[in-house]
Parts: C-alpha cells; structure tokens; sequence
C-alpha cells in the first residue's frame, strides 16, 4: 500500500457504509422493577416510538409512594430535549403552554431565588445561566464565601450522555470545567481555592450541546453517590420530601423523574440516599438530583401528575422540555407550496415517496386519493413502501396552518413492470488538500464484479471556467480495507476515451496532466483518493466514478469526503440514476458526526440542498427534523449507514427520483468550515 493509501485508511471507512445495529425497544424502554406499571392511560399524543411515561404507586401497609418517570430514547428523533430559562417565575405548565409546537413532558429544573437561576441552563451550545460560583456559609461565626463544584447532566453534539461536577471558571459562564471528583468542600471546614482547570485535579473542558445544572449528584459511573457535603446543598437531605431528578441508563434512556412527597395523608417522599436508591433501580449509571419540595412538577401532555405539595404547582425559572422537533416553527405566513409532489413511475414491489416542500410556519399535512383523506397520512411526505398496482393513481396534499390552507397539484403514480432504477456515476467537486484533506470519492458494488472508469480532474476544469485548479492530479483506486487496486498520474487518451465516451464523459484533452483509470472491481466497498502528485499541492478537483455497466455489478451506494471552506464554501456531489423506473434514494450530509469517528476539525453544522435541472427541489439542515424522520432512520439501518444522533446537526433526504441527473450541495447554515461527508445510498 503507497503512504498515501495508509494514510487515507481510516478515513476510507467513514466515505463507505459502515454498518451499524441498534437493538429495537422492548414493550418498555427499560426493565421495569417490581411495582411499576406502564402509564398507557396518560401517553395520549405521545409518539409511537422513543418516549414512555411509568408510574409507582404503592400504599399501606407500604410505605406509602407515587413516583412519575418519563422515558426518552435518545436515538428516536420524534422527540427533542430543551432546557428553557425564564425571565421571571412561571409554572412548568405555563412553560409548556407557552412552546410554538408539541411538548410531551415538562419537568421543573435547577435551583433558583426570585428571577434568577442558581444552576446551569444550556440549550444548543448556549449558555443561558451557570451553575451557582459562591455562596455564602458561616465558619467560625462569620459569613463566608466558598465556591463549590455542583452536579450537572449534559448531552453533547455527538450524543454521548453524561453527569458530572462541574464549575464555569473565570468572570463568566464559559469555559466550563467538569472534574472527576467534586472540591472537597465540607461545612465548618475553611473554604477551598476558587475551581480553575489545574483544581481540583484531573479538570477537563465541560463541552455540552444541551445541560441542566442540578445539586448534588445522585448516582456517577453506576454507584449510588450523594455528594452534598461537597457542594455545600441543604435541601432536607436526610428527611423525605418531594425529589425531583434527571438521570441517563448505559444504553442511552433518559429519565425524568418526579417523586411526590410533603402530602399528608399520602406520600411522604424520599430523603436523597432514598432517591437515588429508587434511581438506581431503574438502570440510572448517572443522575442528578433537580430542585424539590415544593418545586416538584411533572407535567404530561399538559396534565400534571404529581401533587404539589405547596398545593399548587409552583412558578420556577427553568424547566426541561421533551418536545415534537417537528412542530417548533412559529406561523408566519399563510401556507404556500415552494415545491409540488411530482409524478412518480415505480418498478413492482419498491418502494415510492411523494413528497411536498411548503413555508408559513406552523404547518399541519393531509395527503389524500379521489377516495378522500388518507389516516395517518399526516407527514410533509407519504410512503408506499412496496408499491403495486392497486397503489396506481393520483393524491395530493393539503398544508395548512393558522391563517389558512394550500393544496396541491395531483401527482401521479404509475406502477410499471421495468426493472429499478440503478446508480451510474459519482461526481464531486472540491478542493483537494494536503495529508487527510483530500479528496476522497467512495463506491460500493454489489451483484458481481463492475468495470469502472475513475477520473481525477484538474486542467480539465479550465475549459469550464473553473480556476484555482490542481495542476497536475494523481488518483489511486483502493479497496475498502485499504488495498491499492490501480494508480495514475497523467491519464492515457487512447484507452480512456473510448470508455469516457461511452460514458458520456465529458472530453479530456490528450496529453493533458488530468488523471484517469479504468479497472474490474469485485463486490463490496471502494475509494478513489485523489490528490497532486507532487504531494505538496493544493486546488480544485473532480473526482468521478462511473460504472460502464459492461459487467454484472451496479453501484449501491456513492459518497464523498472534503474539507469546506468557510464562509460560501460547498462540497458538490453529482450522481445519476439510470434506468427505466424511479429508485428511492437516501442522500446524507454529515459532519458533526464525524467527530465522534474521529475526525478532526469536522463540518459543525450542515445543509443538505437536492438539486436537479438548476432547481432546488428539497432542503435539510437537521435530519431529525424532516417529516419522514423515522423513515430516514429506517432507511440507515436498511442500507448499513452508520446511525446519526437525532440531535446533531447533521442531514439528511429519503426521496424517491426519476432518472435523471441530480446534484447534492453540501453547505454550512452558518458559513462555517470543516470537513463534510455526503452519501447517496439506493433504497430498496
């Protein structure tokens, strides 16, 4: 293997398929303890997969106990976690009802006094409010100032869930420390020295998409652990009162937990050993104790269920929120379709999506047939998922929202005996780097061996107005585990063109410093890397991948990797579906997930645009967001892409497409740079 081909190894497996398997939920997303029970009756609106609400009733002789637990599955993207602040007091329910779209469940958060919050508060990146930096406490008959490392829970970017001591260093909220055990600060003791990144020891940077501040810590790395001495909390710990908490399980569930107690007759409630004892029992590896007693709130679906036990529900300053990310976008305008479902021509036994793009804001959909309204059908897009004949005819969707009501044409759908439609080629265009910033163009193959034409283009651009172009590009064909199949530098007209113009290549100049090859590839995946051949330089180049169909394999799936430039800087990524029938594609722009492949320095937010005939038919900057969401997961786990955190920044279409040519452009919403990944994957 050339250096270049080791060193593009590990980034070849993150251009194919990696294949990833997630265990499907079982009746309940945890393993309920003796005395729990399911709460069907109060799930109502709920969607139908990746949120739960059980409830522990018991009574004398018993000790008496009501406790509410709303369950989340980090990986369903119907549900979206959101901490909130306040500007002044407000009930959790009040909270809720004040959301644009669905919230689910409402639990109150962290600690506060009249209109300000003594805990953190983090919503996408931003820092609204840090945990508490200095309190006062008596030593030695005087007050006193300590500084004390309190507990949060905190989701990042990647997805990774996590609990932890932590303290916002310097004058402001930010940078924010997380240290591997709490400032051993104890009551009567002399303060310890203001937390910094050198004390307590083992300090590492606090790096959170989404956290909540709390005190103190319940359960760290699966061992019950209540370190209020540490944080300097005195909350009734050794007494039972009303708890609340948020705690995570090993296998990525979240839990909101709401204990009723201070109600007589009834539930006393739980002192914290007690709390974290039950939190334990329900599989929790990490939770933090919220604010309680009276604060106590676990709203469902805009009901209460705990009993307050100041009588009624108390106005807090935060509270976290399990929302529908689908409905979040306020109503602005009336609804207009900035896109039309377009007529679809599906092979037997495939799968076909109509699909409709609409703006306003606040937008409810109805796709119905000449029959009337079709159930369920209530999604920006409507799935056959094998289609048949008796599937043949016309539908439309209505969009509506507050101010008014848009319907659109009446796209058709032909189901036809032609085989499915196939991929026939991989174009993309970007600036080739240095060391692991190059180009990298991914295939894979299937059915049998395929005879490809792989080019790398630079002094070929200038004809079509392209500047800043590589000189002189060299192009290498491996395998997926990193074999060298093929190599060129400077192509050779005579048995390449004929092969290009098969193709329908665009034409090269003889002689010119452009690189090309053609080879037979077995099944399975494939890179073509491509960069100058001096290994020093730098500029604009096209890879593309054909497959010549002279022999029995197809292309299943095409991807590519580049650094985008800030600012207007874009990955583009042509391909091409073939054939006699439309084919279902899974297009995905990737780059915050990169980071947890270990990629360094990767794209932090992308767009995803659909492009065909100079038009932008459909566009994603969040995947979890779109309204086939849960058919995009499917669809991953179908063809072996590896799994995307419903959280993350990352993209993502399922359409179905005519044949034709189309193009996928790959930008950040924000103008930031780094490194991207887009993949085209067949659907079948």
């Amino acid at each position: 293997m050339s250096s270049l081909g080791r060193l593009v190894l590990a980034s070849a497996a993150l251009v194919l398929a990696l294949a990833t398997t997630s265990a499907q939920p079982n009746s309940t997303l945890i393993p309920l303890p003796a005395g729990w029970r399911l709460a069907r009756e109060l799930m109502t609106g709920f969607p139908a997969e990746g949120l739960q609400l059980y409830v522990l009733e018991t009574t004398a002789p018993a000790t008496p106990a009501r406790v509410y637990c709303v369950a989340w599955d980090t990986m369903a993207p119907t549900v979206a976690f959101k901490p909130v602040l306040t500007a002044t007091p407000r009930t959790p329910t009040q909270i809720a009802a004040a959301e644009t779209g669905t919230v689910y469940a409402a639990i109150n958060a962290g600690y506060f006094g009249g209109n300000q919050s003594f805990s953190l508060v983090q919503h996408a990146g931003s820092v609204l409010s840090a945990n508490v930096k200095s309190l006062s406490r008596t030593f030695q008959g005087a007050a006193t100032t300590y500084f004390p490392t309190r507990a949060a829970f905190g989701i990042t970017a990647g997805g990774r869930l996590t609990t932890d001591w932590i303290y916002s260093i310097g004058s402001g909220t930010t940078p924010i420390i997380a240290y591997p055990s709490p400032s051993p600060n104890r009551l009567n003791v002399a303060p310890l020295p203001v937390p910094t990144a050198a004390f307590p020891s083992g300090g590492v940077p606090w790096l959170m998409d989404h956290a909540i501040g709390g005190s103190p810590m319940l359960i760290k790395d699966g061992e019950v652990r209540v370190t209020d001495q540490e944080e300097l909390i005195e909350i009734n710990n050794t007494t039972p009162r009303a708890r609340s908490a948020i705690g995570h399980t090993a296998s990525g569930i979240v839990l909101l937990v709401a204990a009723e107690g201070d109600n007589s007759p009834g539930p006393a409630g739980f002192n914290l050993v007690q709390f974290a004892n039950l939190l334990r029992t329900l599989g929790c590896v990490g939770a933090i104790n919220l604010d309680g007693g009276g604060s106590t709130s676990l709203v469902v679906g805009g009901r209460r269920t705990v009993r307050p036990s100041d009588g009624n529900e108390r106005p807090v300053i935060s509270a976290l929120l399990l929302i529908d990310p689908q409905t979040q976008t306020p109503v602005a305008s009336v609804p207009s379709i900035t896109h039309q479902p377009w007529d679809l021509a599906v092979s037997t036994g495939t799968s076909a999506i109509f699909q409709v793009a609409a703006s306003g804001g606040g937008l409810a959909y109805q796709w119905s047939s000449p029959s009337g309204p079709i159930p369920g059908a209530t999604q920006a897009s409507y799935t056959f998922p094998a289609a048949t004949p008796a599937h043949a005819g016309t539908y439309t969707v209505t969009t509506s929202n507050a101010r008014g009501t848009v319907t659109s044409r009446a796209a058709a759908l032909a189901v036809v005996t032609a085989l499915p439609a196939e991929l026939a080629n991989l174009s993309t265009r970007a600036d080739s780097g240095l060391g692991a910033d190059v180009l990298i163009g991914g295939f894979v193959v299937r059915t049998g061996p395929a005879f490809i034409l792989a080019r790398g283009v630079g002094p070929g651009l200038a004809p079509l107005g392209v500047t800043g172009f590589l000189s002189d590009p060299h192009i290498e064909l491996l395998t997926g585990s990193g074999t060298t199949l093929a190599t060129n530098d400077n192509w050779t007209a005579p048995t390449i063109a004929p092969v290009a113009s098969s193709v329908g290549a665009f034409g090269l100049s003889p002689g010119s410093r452009d690189a090309a090859l053609i080879s037979t590839v077995q099944p399975g995946p494939h890179v073509v890397v491509a960069s100058a051949a001096d290994r020093s330089s730098t500029g604009n180049t096209l890879i593309e991948i054909y497959d010549t169909r002279t022999s029995a394999g197809v292309l299943t799936n095409l991807s590519a990797r580049a650094r985008v430039p800030a600012v207007d800087g874009t990955l583009i990524a042509g391909f091409v579906v073939r054939g006699d029938a439309a084919m279902t594609v899974l297009i995905r722009a990737i780059g915050p997930a990169l980071t947890s492949l270990g990629v360094p320095a990767a794209l932090p937010n992308t767009r995803l645009s659909l492009v065909h005939n100079g038009e932008t038919r459909f566009t994603n900057n969040r995947w979890a967001i779109a309204g086939n969401a849960l058919a995009i997961r499917e669809a991953a786990r179908q063809t072996g892409a590896f799994t995307l955190v419903p959280g993350s920044a990352d993209s993502a279409l399922l359409v179905t497409l005519q044949p034709g040519a189309y193009t996928a452009v790959v930008d950040s919403p924000t103008g930031a740079g780094g490194v991207a990944l887009v993949e085209v994957y067949e659907v079948r």
